[in-house]
């Protein structure tokens, strides 16, 4: 009877490892075709897709959240999470306007002063938003406080600093050199594309040829194994959380030039959640361990791909919200069990 038995056997598990090989197939291959789906039905539905001013705007808009999603992805890669990146967004920007709108130099011609004045007002957005990241980092090592918990703390204090900087209407850039920075091109490609191209290559030095990365991997995989080793997890966790906060600064300032307002109450608003789609996406753990900086580039297309064919076809937003879901859960899915 065993023997009888064997021929059968056989054959189910020849179909069980066919059956699961299909579905390995499936997950492997399951963002590429949800990316490759995206740009046909945005090429047959959405007006002037494939047009080169369709192209330049796209990325211009996808500028924000590619910049807040590499700053993610090491803080994911970390372990941790940051959900203020938003109002880090709001408040660096809300600075640097203040900051610059304070000078007679805001709308007379370009000039060595005028240069130097938006330098300085950038820079003292840059430091907000580093004190918030500083703020983040030490409160999660130091004081041993949920990565969640801190961060929606301080997305409630940056925001509310924002606010107050900028009182409740928003602060008008129109006319003013600032805004020209927004709409700047260099060799005819905007500064957007420019600053992302640079953002990507220099998250990518970060994470293959840094010590630093190695330890924020370590940290993310196993944490307490890594205090173990010597690693300083207190300067690593600030180090990863201020780097995301410099990132944040650089996409809040650059949309603030780029629309020629600042409000404070919108600016950056929900934009650490498409961030955290696109992480996810990306194939970086949420678990911790080793960041993925190309997957994240390649999810923040993919999200923006989602919010371009809602936006130029009239869509309900909602109808995006849904959309995103459906990725994100394919994703997760996609990513389960490698």
């Amino acid at each position: 009877m065993p023997d009888s038995d064997t021929p059968a056997k056989l054959l189910a598990s020849a179909n069980m490892q066919h059956a699961t090989g299909g579905m390995s197939f499936v997950k492997a291959h399951s963002m590429p075709f949800f990316f490759l789906a995206l740009i046909v039905l945005n090429s047959i539905f959405t007006p002037s897709f494939l047009s080169i001013d369709t192209l330049d705007n796209t990325l211009r808009q996808a500028f924000p959240m590619m910049l807040v999603a590499l700053g993610m992805t090491m803080v994911i890669s970390s372990g941790g999470i940051d959900i203020s990146v938003g109002a880090i967004m709001a408040v660096s920007a809300a600075v640097t306007a203040r900051i610059f709108a304070l000078s007679v130099l805001a709308t007379t011609p370009v000039s060595v002063l005028l240069i130097l004045w938006m330098a300085c007002a950038i820079c003292c957005g840059l430091l907000a938003a580093g004190v918030c990241g500083l703020l983040n980092g030490m409160l999660i090592s130091k004081f041993k406080i949920q990565p969640i918990i801190v961060t929606l703390i301080v997305m409630f204090v940056a925001r509310s600093v924002a606010q107050m900087i900028l009182g409740e209407l928003p602060l008008s850039l129109m006319g003013t050199r600032f805004e020209d920075l927004g709409r700047l091109r260099i060799l005819g490609a905007p500064i957007q594309v420019l600053i992302m191209i640079g953002a990507v290559a220099a998250m990518l030095f970060i994470a293959k040829k840094t010590v630093f990365a190695r330890r924020v991997e370590a940290i993310g995989e196993n944490r307490r194994a890594a205090r173990l080793v010597g690693i300083n997890i207190f300067r690593v966790t600030v180090g990863v959380y201020v780097l995301c906060a410099v990132l944040c600064a650089i996409a809040g300032v650059m949309e603030a030039a780029r629309g020629g307002r600042v409000d404070a109450g919108r600016l950056g608003m929900f934009i650490e959640l498409d961030a955290i789609a696109a992480v996810a996406i990306g194939g970086t753990a949420f678990s911790g361990g080793r960041a993925r900086i190309l997957g994240t580039v390649f999810g923040a297309v993919l999200v923006q791909l989602v919010t371009v064919i809602v936006n130029m076809n009239d869509i309900s937003y909602h109808y995006s919200l849904i959309l995103k879901a459906v990725v994100l859960v394919t994703a997760v899915w996609a990513q389960k069990d490698k």
